[in-house]
């Protein structure tokens, strides 16, 4: 399968394309578009979302654009070898001052580098806009187009010549371009470039175009000469071959009128003199930018000129450090929203825990305090009938662990007694942590001796010393002992 790449050229005014394959017989020239673009309708992306939608070029072919030619700014240098290098670098310094763009916004390309005899270099320097890069990309971009190289118009142009005809590579020789808004002058030297001219063309409206020709040729011919003084030191050579580029309705008037105003050879371009068209494909000269776009990818060996390297080389840093925020911004925030989507559910987990809690707290306070109908808090109304019980409790000694039971303490008492003095207890009054005797003896010497075996009881202990009456009628003694209990086992 033939190898196949399309040329787009995108004029101020016009759009052009052409497509071609390489054969085992050649370079052939398959399809070729052309149309004016000065409507306010009309739409360039449109337009060329039409070459492959509509006039049949092929979509896998590699596509190669010129921009218009005011995109782009020549400078000649004559520099050493170590600053031939530094012009080759993709950011050369010291160009800010070599063209009417700001310095941040320079995309530079050396287009072709002459020795001279005294070891010093001749260096043709080409530079455009990075924006306008973009502004242009972008359009490209809309048309679902994405071309392999971005190249100036004129260096295609000498492309195109030097294919088509190759006595263009001998000597001397000047490519000049015309279209309805711009000249471009090149001067060439076998083969290579050596200085580019782009000069507005401003024509009336009501000026015809055998009148626009004769302009045209009065301004090329003072250009030619100018040029030719500044790079040679003297007027062109008689005969000086001209390649001409131009519409099928302004070569010929150019072709008669220039040769009036300076001695020159007029060569019409031919895009189909080496290349071969296809059947039924007819062409002007104005197409051999399309063509030597299209020839300028198909060539093997051939040193490309691609500003769209510059460009991405300028600009993919800041797309790559873009890039690379908003996937940190979205990875940020999809772990936010994982987190709070995790918080959610877990907040929810919690409220349907806390529910059941609830339940079954008012499930337990009905079983424990059934005569409790108003319920307001369970834990709460629990611990408060909890802690009144506690205290009721309390009351009743023998049922508080660590406290001797009343039977304890009466087992104690009775087996404490005295052998005689008739000891006879009237009341035993036993609360929380305290024993309160009241009884009789027929003597003080029983209470001192049953006073003396009380406090050998272990776990109680006497708390106030016993104020004994002595019942003058019986003879009894009465009294009343207080005791204290210190906790533990009575025995």
């Amino acid at each position: 399968m033939p190898k196949r790449c399309i040329g787009i050229d995108i004029g101020r005014s016009h759009v052009r394309a052409a497509q071609v394959a390489r054969t085992p017989e050649g370079m052939c020239l398959e399809k070729i578009f052309a149309m004016q673009t000065r409507r306010s309708t009309d739409s360039l992306p449109g337009i060329l979302h039409s070459l492959t939608a509509e006039h049949g070029f092929d979509r896998r072919a590699e596509i190669a654009i010129s921009l218009p030619h005011n995109a782009f700014f020549f400078a000649d240098i004559q520099t050493d070898r170590p600053g031939l290098e530094e012009l080759r670098q993709a950011d050369p310094p010291g160009l800010k001052d070599r063209f009417p763009i700001p310095a941040d916004d320079i995309a530079a390309q050396v287009c072709s580098v002459l020795r001279l005899a005294d070891g010093k270099y001749s260096v043709l320097v080409a530079a455009t806009s990075i924006e306008s890069l973009r502004r242009e990309l972008l359009q490209l971009e809309e048309a679902k187009i994405k071309p392999g190289r971005v190249e100036t118009p004129i260096t295609a142009a000498h492309m195109a010549v030097s294919a088509n005809h190759p006595e263009s590579t001998q000597g001397p020789a000047v490519i000049l371009y015309v279209d309805a808004s711009t000249l471009s002058l090149a001067v060439t030297y076998d083969g290579n470039l050596l200085l580019v001219r782009n000069i507005p063309m401003f024509g009336t409206a009501d000026q015809g175009i055998e009148a626009l020709a004769r302009d045209t040729a009065e301004i090329v011919g003072q250009e030619i000469e100018i040029t030719w003084k500044r790079l040679f030191g003297n007027a062109p050579d008689a005969g000086l071959a001209v390649f001409l580029i131009a519409s099928h309705e302004m070569a010929p008037l150019l072709a008669a009128s220039l040769p009036d105003k300076i001695d020159t050879r007029i060569v019409p371009v031919d895009p189909c003199a080496g290349i071969v068209p296809s059947e039924g494909v007819k062409v002007d000269s104005a197409l051999c930018i399309a063509e030597g776009l299209a020839l300028r990818s198909l060539q093997a060996n051939t040193k490309s000129i691609n500003f769209l390297g510059i460009y991405q080389a300028k600009t993919r840093p800041h797309l790559k450090a873009a890039r690379e925020l908003k996937i940190c911004g979205a990875l940020v925030a999809a772990a936010a929203a994982v987190w709070l989507i995790g918080l959610f559910l877990q907040l929810s987990s919690l409220e349907s825990q806390h529910t059941q809690l609830k339940k079954q707290a008012e499930a337990i306070f009905r079983r424990a305090v059934p005569e409790e109908t108003n319920i307001v808090n369970p834990a709460i109304q629990l611990q408060q009938k909890l802690d009144a019980f506690r205290k009721e409790r309390e009351a009743f000694t023998g049922f508080d662990p660590g406290r001797p039971t009343p039977l304890e303490v009466l087992y104690a008492l009775s087996q404490c007694t005295p052998a005689g003095g008739r000891l006879k207890l009237h009341d035993v009054l036993i609360a929380a942590d305290s024993v309160r005797i009241l009884g009789s003896c027929d003597s003080f010497g029983t209470l001192s001796e049953w006073q003396r075996l009380l406090g050998q009881i272990p776990g109680l202990r006497v708390v106030d010393v016993p104020t004994p009456k002595k019942d003058a009628e019986s003879g009894k003694v009465h009294f009343t002992i207080s005791l204290s209990s210190v906790g533990g086992k009575v025995s």
